[in-house]
């Protein structure tokens, strides 16, 4: 059954390549408008959104919440600031 569905639908997307090349040689102007449709929202995300999305992932992070801005030193002063355990004498 599986080999089935398969086999059907390569011949399903086999057509309908066939058809999208036909529309290329019979109306260019139609076969780049459909090329060129996106659907808008198909997820409930609009271009617009997906883009500003992406833009705020690329945008390089605050100063503040580098982790670069860390320095060994930084460390090493919080370090000595906390307090340290007496020794017991033995």
């Amino acid at each position: 059954m599986k080999q089935l569905y398969k086999k059907k639908k390569r011949a399903y997307d086999v057509l309908k390549a066939k058809q999208f090349c036909g529309l290329a040689k019979a109306n260019p102007v139609a076969f780049w408008k459909r090329y060129y449709k996106r659907a808008e929202g198909v997820n409930g995300i609009t271009s617009e959104a997906f883009r500003d999305g992406f833009q705020h992932l690329l945008q390089p992070p605050a100063a503040s919440a580098t982790i670069g801005a860390v320095t060994g030193a930084a460390i090493q002063a919080q370090v000595d600031a906390l307090p340290t355990p007496q020794r017991a004498q033995m």
